[in-house]
């Protein structure tokens, strides 16, 4: 009767160490996973918002050039009206 009660402790004591010992190596690559996650999806807004910067930096530079080329000849007026207009509708949607 001693010996069966001995071997079940024994036998709960070893399923208990290998329990313990799988959570130790699994536990951490459940939570290097969620931060592999959190970084892919920050790294994604950033890629969004650099595009976001990049267009408006071009409907900027756009707009200079218009208003450099209307200060030089003095015209072009519907062409700075219509970069105005794609910038405001740019700068809305953002």
């Amino acid at each position: 009767m001693l010996e069966q009660i001995l071997a079940m402790c024994g036998a709960i004591s070893i399923i208990g160490g290998a329990g313990a010992v799988i959570y130790k190596v699994v536990h951490p690559a459940f939570r290097f996973k969620n931060r592999v996650d959190l970084l892919e999806e920050h790294s994604q807004k950033d890629y969004r918002r650099l595009a976001n910067l990049e267009e408006m930096q071009k409907q900027q530079n756009k707009c200079l050039a218009a208003m450099l080329n209307h200060q030089i000849t003095g015209n072009g007026i519907e062409n700075m009206k219509k970069i105005r207009d794609e910038l405001l509708e740019s700068i809305i949607e953002k």
